[in-house]
């Protein structure tokens, strides 16, 4: 169904859920709300129709009219006579008693439908992003045309049908459990359980038990067993985000899982044979960390049987107004309200290098549509911290930067570009490598002298890799 027809739909719903069950006298329709409604979703939207045979047809006469006359400079009673005109004419064909009770409805059409703010959306040229109608309120994988992303969407299919550990690596924000989820439900395990697992958001002390289970008194507090995550797994996936922030420890229980294919819960003496898939991921860059002594190497060998990377946003320019449009229609749908982007703040968002990822986006879209008082969302809604030009943030870093101690000079302005460019979201040790052309060494050293300026911070507990790029502030 094409936007313009599902607007119709919405409205012609509307206006059979009022004449069924009229509100408040001080209650306004909410056509706009409306046209977010797909048709049929609501079980009460045809109640009380059957009182009147075809009345669904009159509806649409009317909302029909209203849109071919909306674009046109007439006023509110114009357009009240119009409907009544084109009510009259619809009901010409019927006896005489229910043209008596539909001339009776159409009389009430106009306080109903809310015309002028119907007739307002219907001249800017309502149009719903095409998504907006195809999705559930939530989060799912988009594709798009750009070679980076579709290689990934290629080797997902490949690696799906075998039951090889894969794990995930990019950028924080780009999928990797949305990935995840796609593979999982293209494997043969789709049957079973997906049991995603965000390992740093759990207690160091508390994330072998949560994993692997315990025995009742297995410690202080556990009054009751626990069976543990990867038990929950049995038959189908487990996925551990941030598998880089566990313990040496956990790291060691981990890899003996993995090749004994049993778990033994904390506190027992034997174990249980498990059968599950791994997906693991990571933002960081954890052959580094081996190599560093901060990430246990069999177990890497273990995991990192299929890598795929999920390329940033920055890699995906071709895809960009697919996911605008995207999570600009989930976000009108969880806000139940119709908004659109101005062909200014559009351009604007097509150019912005997203250092936060998809999941940045998303929340930005959603910020937007909360906020916005308007059917047309223009640049002077963005936030403040986004609202600065790309020449404004690469000055202010440039200021910041300038006169610190163990800062080459000549590397003031290549580094203010790449902060500037990374300013709300997140820089690690190689992407700066690639972007100044200079050892890790120099790198480490650039954003030891950043952290201490307090123009980043490190992100995670170990290994100090990932840094977030603190946004311009207000001088």
């Amino acid at each position: 169904m094409q936007p313009s027809e599902r607007f119709i739909e919405a409205a012609v719903q509307d206006l059979l859920r009022r004449l069924s069950a009229p509100p408040p006298e001080l209650a306004r329709p909410r056509v706009a709300e409306a046209t977010l409604v797909l048709p049929g979703e609501d079980e009460e939207q045809g109640s009380g129709a059957s009182d009147f045979p075809g009345l669904a047809g009159l509806a649409r006469q009317v909302v029909e009219v209203v849109l071919e006359l909306a674009a046109q400079p007439l006023g509110p009673k114009a357009l009240e006579q119009a409907l009544e005109q084109a009510a009259s004419e619809y009901l010409e064909g019927l006896d005489q008693h229910q043209r008596a009770a539909w001339g009776r409805l159409a009389a009430e059409v106009p306080r109903l439908l809310n015309l002028p703010a119907l007739a307002e959306l219907a001249g800017q040229g309502l149009s719903l992003p095409p998504l907006a109608a195809q999705v559930e309120p939530g989060e799912e994988l988009v594709g798009g045309r750009s070679p980076a992303f579709a290689k990934v969407l290629k080797d997902l299919e490949l690696v799906a049908a075998t039951d090889f550990p894969v794990m995930l690596m990019g950028q924080t924000g780009t999928g990797k459990e949305l990935v995840a989820r796609r593979l999982h439900r293209l494997s043969p395990r789709r049957e079973g359980p997906l049991v995603a697992v965000n390992c740093a958001a759990l207690a160091k002390g508390l994330l072998e038990s949560e994993l692997f289970g315990h025995v009742r008194g297995a410690f202080t507090g556990a009054g009751t067993p626990a069976s543990g995550y990867i038990r929950a797994a049995q038959g189908g996936t487990l996925f551990l985000d941030a598998i880089g922030e566990t313990t040496p420890e956990f790291q060691v229980r981990l890899l003996r899982v993995l090749e004994d294919g049993v778990v033994v819960p904390v506190g027992a003496s034997k174990g249980q044979r498990v059968d599950f898939r791994l997906l693991t991921a990571s933002s960081r860059d954890l052959e580094e960390e081996a190599a560093a002594g901060r990430f246990n190497q069999a177990l890497l060998y273990r995991i990192l049987v299929v890598p795929i990377r999920l390329p940033p946003l920055r890699e995906r320019r071709e895809d960009l107004p697919l996911l605008l449009d995207h999570f600009l229609g989930q976000a009108c749908l969880l806000a139940r309200r119709t908004r659109r982007l101005s062909p200014e703040l559009r351009q604007w968002l097509l150019e912005y290098d997203w250092p936060g990822n998809a999941r940045q986006m998303r929340h930005l879209m959603q910020r937007l549509v909360a906020l916005s008082p308007a059917y047309e969302i223009g640049l002077d809604s963005l936030p403040p911290e986004l609202n600065t030009p790309a020449e404004g943030r690469v000055d202010y870093y440039l200021r910041r930067l300038e006169g610190l101690e163990g800062l080459p000079r000549r590397r003031e302005r290549d580094l203010a570009q790449a902060l500037a460019a990374a300013a709300g979201g997140e820089l690690a040790n190689r992407d700066l490598r690639h972007r100044l052309g200079c050892s890790d060494s120099t790198v480490k050293n650039l954003f030891k002298v950043l952290n201490q300026a307090g123009l980043v911070e490190v992100i995670g507990e170990r290994g100090g890799r990932r840094y977030l790029v603190r946004p311009p502030e207000e001088e």
